[in-house]
């Protein structure tokens, strides 16, 4: 996602996270701004020691995937992953971060965990590397002779696919929010919003694509990729 459509207060918020700016962090948050984490709330310095000790500590990435308004609030699905000296590197893990904005601050910032779509296991491997730009971790989730076909083009083998992916996926930095899931004789149809940084000039906003998984074991032995008409 691109930051520059994020609202200003909230891309600083980012931008500072990803940089590790405790201190540009907290500038954007007005000073009785409320962070609710789970069932915890903070205020005040209690704000500073929470984000030393659960972003700036754990040396979070956060890499943002959808922008939505719900009820009068900005709605950023992230992507969170981080490491931490003694544990290691934790799985990524998708979450909603509701703010409300005042003044051109953050006035408060809640974080919901949200519950993974149910798709087979190296489905959710493949939308979790896209989305953290692990190249690794993708091509790990296919066979050795997978097929790739994005919008009509063929893509046999790794590294047919490591090309492809290098170039078009985690080279335009891209992102998947699911939007539908649908199970059909084994086969997973995932509908989603498709942001990155590629060029979007006369592409719709959200773009929306199909992904038509086909998995043996745990490995995708075909993936076919399209962007649908919409019904009308």
């Amino acid at each position: 996602m691109r930051l520059a459509n994020l609202p200003r207060p909230i891309a600083i918020f980012l931008h500072a996270m990803q940089e590790h700016d405790s201190v540009g962090l907290l500038a954007t948050l007005s000073p009785d701004a409320v962070v609710v984490d789970g069932s915890k709330e903070h205020r005040g310095e209690a704000i500073g020691e929470w984000n030393d000790r659960h972003f700036l500590g754990a040396n979070v990435t956060a890499h943002p995937i959808n922008l939505s308004t719900r009820d009068g609030k900005i709605v950023l699905t992230v992507m969170v992953g981080g490491s931490s000296e003694g544990i290691g590197r934790t799985k990524p893990l998708q979450f909603d971060w509701w703010f409300a904005i005042a003044d051109d601050k953050i006035s408060a910032l809640t974080i919901v965990r949200e519950k993974a779509p149910g798709l087979p296991a190296p489905v959710t491997a493949y939308i979790q590397a896209v989305n953290t730009f692990d190249l690794d971790a993708f091509l790990a989730t296919f066979a050795d002779d997978a097929l790739v076909n994005d919008q009509l083009r063929d893509h046999w083998g790794k590294p047919a696919i490591r090309e492809w992916a290098a170039r078009e996926v985690i080279g335009d930095r891209l992102t998947i929010y699911v939007v539908k899931v649908v199970e059909h004789y084994g086969h997973a149809i995932v509908t989603a919003h498709v942001d990155g940084d590629y060029d979007a000039r006369g592409m719709p906003d959200p773009l929306v694509l199909s992904f038509y998984f086909s998995a043996r074991g745990d490995k995708i032995v075909q993936l076919i990729i399209l962007r649908n008409q919409r019904d009308v």
